[in-house]
């Protein structure tokens, strides 16, 4: 097709959108320019864009030039916009918003956590669990090769898997499961062994060895524990791990998402990002947290260590702070509670320290270090004890200059943060990331542990906004899929994957549910004036779903699909081979920018044959 008629293709287009606008009586809420006009290289039409700033504006279409929005407004306007030379891309009646921001995600543990790497043994009887191990070792190359798997959980099952379990199957394989959380690993005897773990050692701080009646290790360590086979276990080579972002990177296209946080990796992981941002070859904006290890002597060493990422596009690759590992999960009963569990447990910090006293010492000194290097800090903290404790450390390293440095530190998780503390966050400017994708997958299931209260309250999104705390979301993977629209769902209406409601009273609002995904995102970024909004000027780093969210029934958006995702004005995914349910997907007239390296095959291609 000429493109010529490609003009004319998106001119039709956009007398349609017209005509529908004037029938259906909305009216274009934005139309603005970055610059003096000129022609687009791609116009996206043909669906409902949500601007997501402050005011929720909305428009029909928009125009993107140099990676950077160009305009916004109705159909009639991208006429100005259109040259020769345009792209279009037709959204197909779907719903067109800022690339999605996951503002918590592990993306190489993401990628790594999929077969090759590692089998699933996501299981709902420990016979099929057992069954996946047996089928990995049928297929291991030689007879001592580890096994590796994750995805196993504690409350799916009848029980945790163990040694005994394993090690009929297993023979002379070391075998090591994480679960879904990464805060539990189960191995076999082979394991225990090489590590030296019998009834007598000791965890550290933080840690959990379970033990049978007996008191012999049943296999199974939870937390800090974990740490006593980690260095035994053979580490992935830089070849798997570069494959392995590679994967996670088309997984996330997949989905519509164009940013992530990347918390707690280490130095090795980073250069690999580097390395890859520099070859052009990351098509995925990561804001990094390096590992802070578990007490101030291991941060400093991480710091002495680090250099900042030479040779890299900041909007591309940026190094923000550190994430601070400071307690466990609810799950476990491992997060610090002031109330306790119901079994009259508290849980703890996974701070090093002999005592609470000089754990909490330790963490707040942890604290200090960064914010002396002027960095910001996340740290993860399930429980309401922990949370108490991070946000009065971010207050007191932060001093009277807290406003001037603009370090923005946060609370990963929060799970139960009190009324008091959401005010002592909104003051101080510190952000809380919430779960709520974790929450479709709990629902009230920690109802026996934590108790009914709690159980309402968990992941607070209405009391954090409107307390003017800077709520993000994230999603954690690869605790869960980054799915986003489940997360906007569960968001508005707190029902878990088992139809069980928690919390009505913390059911937000769609506009308020995106912008945790987006604008708000930006913001723990150091990033909005540039992106998590499609105002003219900011990075044309766009998703398109295939259906109107505004019209849809909440309960539906799950079903919804991404059709298009596009990072800094390029088209990196496309969804093929299917519909959505509710509008068709989007068309790519295609120009001189969308292309594939080597012949080989299209990005979108190999992350739909992921997915399936």
């Amino acid at each position: 097709m000429s493109p010529e008629m490609d003009r004319r293709q998106v001119l039709r287009g956009a007398a349609a959108v017209t005509a529908g606008t004037a029938a259906t009586g909305m009216l274009p809420a934005v139309s603005a320019r970055a610059d003096g006009g000129g022609d687009a290289d791609l116009v996206i039409h043909n669906g409902r864009v949500l601007v997501l700033d402050k005011h929720f504006r909305k428009a029909e279409a928009v125009a993107v030039r140099d990676g950077r929005v160009l305009a916004v407004g109705t159909a009639r306007d991208m006429r100005r916009h259109t040259g020769k030379r345009t792209e279009l891309l037709d959204a197909g009646g779907g719903t067109v918003l800022p690339g999605i921001n996951d503002s918590h995600l592990h993306l190489n543990s993401h990628g790594l956590s999929l077969p090759p790497f590692n089998i699933d043994v996501d299981k709902a009887t420990i016979e099929e669990l057992v069954s996946a191990v047996r089928a990995a070792v049928d297929a291991a190359p030689s007879p001592d090769s580890w096994i590796r798997g994750r995805g196993w959980q504690q409350l799916r099952l009848p029980r945790p898997p163990v040694a005994a379990d394993l090690d009929p199957v297993s023979g002379n394989h070391p075998v090591v499961l994480g679960d879904f959380s990464g805060h539990a690993t189960a191995v076999n005897s082979v394991v225990l062994r090489k590590a030296g773990i019998t009834r007598d050692t000791v965890p550290p701080p933080g840690g959990v060895i379970d033990k049978d009646a007996n008191g012999e290790p049943t296999g199974v360590l939870r937390e800090t524990a974990q740490s006593l086979v980690r260095g035994i276990v053979p580490p992935f080579t830089r070849e798997e791990r570069a494959r392995a972002i590679d994967t996670a990177v088309r997984i996330l296209h997949s989905w519509g998402i164009t940013s992530a946080t990347e918390p707690g990796i280490d130095l090795d992981t980073l250069a690999l990002y580097a390395e890859k941002a520099r070859a052009g070859t990351l098509p995925l904006r990561v804001t990094a947290l390096l590992g802070s290890g578990t007490g101030p002597r291991t941060l400093r060493g991480v710091l002495a260590e680090y250099e900042p990422p030479r040779g890299v596009d900041p909007r591309t690759l940026r190094v923000a702070g550190v994430k601070v590992f400071a307690d466990g999960i609810p799950r476990f009963r491992t997060a610090w509670m002031n109330k306790p569990y119901l079994d009259g447990s508290n849980g703890s910090l996974t701070i090093d320290g002999a005592t609470p006293a000089e754990q909490l010492a330790n963490l707040h000194e942890m604290i200090r270090i960064a914010v002396a290097a002027g960095l910001q800090v996340g740290s993860h903290s399930c429980g309401d004890g922990t949370t108490d404790a991070v946000v009065a450390g971010y207050v007191k390293a932060g001093g009277r200059h807290w406003r001037t440095a603009d370090l923005r530190h946060y609370v990963i998780h929060c799970n139960f943060p009190s009324a008091r503390t959401l005010r002592t966050m909104a003051r101080n400017d510190i952000g809380a990331n919430l779960n709520s994708e974790i929450l479709y997958l709990q629902g009230r299931v920690l109802e026996s542990i934590i108790g009914a209260e709690l159980t309402e309250y968990q992941w607070p999104y209405r009391s954090a906004l409107e307390a003017g705390v800077n709520v993000t979301s994230g999603s954690d993977a690869p605790v869960v899929a980054p799915h986003w629209l489940r997360g906007v769902m569960t968001a508005m209406l707190r029902r878990g994957a088992d139809g069980s409601v928690a919390g009505t009273a913390e059911r937000v609002s769609l506009p308020q549910a995106l912008a945790t995904y987006t604008r708000n995102a930006a913001w723990q970024d150091h990033a909005e004036r540039w992106k998590g909004t499609l105002e003219p000027g900011k990075a044309a780093d766009i998703c398109v779903v295939g259906g109107d969210l505004l019209a849809a029934d909440p309960r539906d958006l799950q079903n919804l699909q991404v059709t298009a995702t596009l990072v800094g004005g390029r088209v990196v995914y496309e969804r093929t081979g299917g519909t959505s349910t509710t509008a068709a997907p989007a068309a790519f007239t295609r120009g001189p920018g969308h292309t594939c390296e080597d012949g080989e095959k299209c990005c979108c291609e190999l992350a739909e044959e992921i997915l399936r």
